[in-house]
């Protein structure tokens, strides 16, 4: 193989999120599995399709395709790369232009929404997938692991010119997104590339599941790896005692049909006759704000909502930090990150049964996303019952110790080992 060539396995890592530059857990699931890759003692080259500036650790560079073409004096074939153009971060993997707020945008270190999105989803992606086959032909790489489905051609492009194993990581599939109004060329990408693969990595058994029955993947080439709490960017657990906590019930993520806020008002409502206290924070943008909004009003509930728009990173710890309660309403939801930090926060969750994240903490109150007087139920408990919340809290932090992304790396480098015969055995020390 040619990691015995140069010493240590070369992985070329594909994303599309990478902090700073990012706006949910698809960002930073990426940084936890390439720094356990690293930790492991992998060399690996993580290349999205534009990063302002690299960043370098022990084994881990991150770079913009554009950049390391251009530091590299390397350019794909037949293509120019203009100085200004650069394969931009036009596109969201999962929201629509229309979602996006300045906020948004100025979490990507940007402040011009027309530099980070397009009309042209074909191309950019096309763009993409050039740049990273060029960046394959010096990179020396063993393998190619990618992160959903807009780097899967870019992917798919790199391995085939050179005859690498190709490893997909499935961090949310169209039909998570978009349930029956699924766009039929992003869940062509999907299933092709599943196809295609040596191996495809799942977020938990529910991606599984449907990456098995939606797209008829071979069962025998997924594996399940679970994200892991981002201990860094995590401030220590406050107490969980009520006298430090407002009555604030949160929802925290995108206001999509996939997220559920809509079953969060229902919910919201039937607490809000029997505990005129708490307050209900919904935190994100997205296509359904304004239905949201009126949804309120007609509910009867519009002075008791707050729609907080999007949070940094940094204020979604502090907000956690005072908060009673994070309701997780999902209608599919292939993990669920945000879960994992209210708990790293002190703040107890309730999670929908139609979410990954729940195979990892199941102690745990968990409903049926449309079951809302059951759901207003768990909510008022959790809000009235301070032992209740605590010991929830104590249960959920003690799930999370078992997991971590070095775990996770340990998990991806088997698959390595056994997919592609490329022989990580030292670099685990001998685990494998």
């Amino acid at each position: 193989m040619t990691s015995q060539r140069h010493g240590s396995v070369r992985v070329l890592m594909l994303g599309w999120e990478y902090p700073p530059r990012y706006v949910g857990g698809l960002g930073k699931a990426s940084q936890g599995i390439a720094r356990g890759l690293a930790d492991l003692g992998a060399d690996v080259l993580f290349v999205l399709p534009r990063f302002r500036k690299a960043q370098g650790e022990t084994r881990l560079q991150v770079s913009g395709a554009r950049e390391w073409l251009l530091e590299h004096g390397a350019t794909p074939r037949g293509e120019r790369v203009p100085r200004w153009l650069g394969v931009t971060s036009r596109l969201q993997p999962y929201a629509r232009p229309s979602e996006r707020t300045a906020r948004d945008v100025d979490a990507y270190g940007s402040g011009d929404a027309a530099a980070l999105y397009g009309s042209d989803l074909g191309h950019e992606v096309a763009s993409f997938a050039a740049r990273v086959a060029a960046i394959a032909d010096d990179a020396q790489a063993d393998v190619v692991h990618a992160h959903d489905w807009m780097t899967f051609p870019a992917a798919m492009a790199a391995a085939d010119r050179h005859g690498l194993p190709l490893f997909l990581h499935v961090h949310s599939t169209e039909y998570d997104r978009s349930g029956d109004g699924a766009n039929p060329d992003i869940a062509a990408i999907e299933r092709i590339a599943c196809e295609r693969a040596d191996h495809v990595f799942a977020v938990s058994d529910y991606t599984r599941g449907l990456l098995l029955a939606r797209y008829g993947i071979d069962p025998a080439k997924v594996s399940v790896v679970y994200n892991a709490p981002d201990e860094d960017a995590l401030p220590p657990a406050p107490p969980s005692g009520s006298e430090i906590r407002q009555p604030w019930v949160v929802f925290l993520g995108r206001l999509t049909f996939q997220k559920g806020p809509d079953h969060f008002l229902r919910a919201a409502a039937e607490v809000a006759r029997l505990d005129p206290a708490a307050r209900y924070l919904i935190c994100g943008t997205g296509d359904m704000l304004d239905a949201l909004k009126r949804q309120a009003g007609e509910l009867g509930i519009a002075d008791r909502v707050e729609f907080r728009g999007f949070l940094a990173p940094g204020a979604v710890d502090r907000l956690l930090a005072r908060s009673s309660l994070l309701v997780m309403p999902s209608v599919s939801e292939p993990f669920g990150l945000v879960a994992l930090e209210a708990l790293c926060a002190g703040t107890p969750v309730i999670l929908s049964r139609q979410s990954g994240v729940r195979e990892v903490l199941g102690h745990s109150l968990q409903v049926d996303f449309w079951d809302h007087e059951k759901l207003a139920d768990q909510i008022l408990a959790v809000l009235r019952l301070p032992v209740l919340a605590r010991q929830l809290v104590e249960e959920g932090q003690a799930q999370l110790a078992r997991l971590s992304w070095d775990e996770s790396a340990q998990r991806i480098a088997e698959a390595y080992a056994h997919v592609a015969g490329v022989d990580l055995a030292t670099l685990a020390g001998g685990g494998l």
